[in-house]
């Protein structure tokens, strides 16, 4: 597109036809010596504003709604610390009560006497995420944030009658005495049975165990000690065994990983991830066992005592 316009010099009045406004510029035309104003610094003051006004406009917009989600963030906690007193439903028919609600939406990961499965074990009475009642009312009501534990669509009154339940399977309020010396566990756990090449411990370890890093919050005593004698009548839900037969009669076992109707993917024996077409495979089967044998020949008495002390012990702030 040509631009047309006609000069502004006083000296010389004419139009002139210009390509573009880098040949105006370099013409001299535009000048108004009476003004003192070029289109030259039009154009420059224009762009300027342009550059300026978007990130101007963006940061106003993104602090407004800051300020909205602060404000409405603030209401919410005001309005969640109102509802968070002290429990008000403590009788045995509030425990009833709780129990119930406790069965049908809590029991799946706590197991149905709330020593825990996939959830960690309730029956302790201390809690990582805190242990007054405010505490658990909070983490029932809202969920664990970056956990697997969901808030559950309850009235305020069931959700202090779970409290309440969860009151009644503590053992003892404080920290279980555990015979066994940790210190002495600790060096069995590193140097008999091989436990790090299948469980990670603080970052490092093995994949196709469950983590140990926080042990002695999600399991009881009695429950790490059975783990480790019989692992599978304690089996983990999340490490579940799988064993495929290929076409060709090749066999191969791991640790469910994924399943869907057309696919199933998991982690073999060396760790290596493996997935498969169904329609690929003669056959699959999940065997009740774990794929972690029983270590009863290799840690009883003292030697299962410190163990079980050591993995108890593992409990980061």
């Amino acid at each position: 597109m040509r631009l047309q316009l006609r000069a502004l010099h006083p000296v010389t009045a004419m139009v002139s036809t210009v390509p573009d406004y880098t040949a105006l510029k370099a013409s001299g035309f535009g000048f108004r010596p009476d003004r003192g104003a070029t289109l030259d610094g039009m154009f420059r003051v224009e762009s300027a504003r342009r550059r300026w006004f978007l990130p101007a406009a963006i940061l106003l917009v993104s602090s407004l709604l800051w300020a909205d989600g602060l404000a409405a963030q603030n209401v919410l906690s005001r309005a969640l610390q109102e509802r968070i007193q002290e429990n008000p439903h403590t009788t045995e028919a509030d425990v009833d009560a709780g129990a119930r609600v406790f069965r049908r939406s809590c029991s799946l990961c706590h197991g149905a006497d709330g020593t825990g499965g996939d959830g960690p074990d309730l029956t302790r009475g201390v809690f990582r995420h805190g242990s007054s009642d405010a505490a658990l009312f909070r983490n029932i009501l809202t969920g664990i944030p970056n956990t697997g534990m969901g808030g559950i669509y309850q009235p305020d009154r069931s959700i202090w009658q779970v409290v309440s339940y969860v009151r009644s399977l503590s053992r003892a309020v404080g920290e279980e005495e555990v015979p066994g010396d940790p210190r002495r566990g600790r060096m069995l756990y590193m140097t008999r049975g091989s436990c790090s090449d299948c469980h990670r411990l603080n970052g490092s370890g093995g994949r196709l165990g469950p983590d140990l890093s926080d042990l002695g919050w999600r399991r009881a005593p009695d429950h790490i000690g059975a783990s480790i004698t019989d692992p599978s009548a304690a089996m983990d839900a999340d490490y579940r065994t799988v064993e495929v037969r290929t076409r060709d009669g090749g066999i191969v076992r791991g640790v469910l990983r994924n399943e869907d109707r057309y696919s199933i993917q998991f982690l073999d024996e060396f760790e290596n991830l493996r997935s498969f077409q169904k329609t690929d495979l003669a056959a699959i089967d999940k065997p009740e066992e774990s794929l972690m044998p029983p270590l009863a020949s290799f840690f009883r008495g003292r030697d299962l005592d410190d163990l079980v002390a050591y993995l108890y012990s593992l409990r980061p702030e």
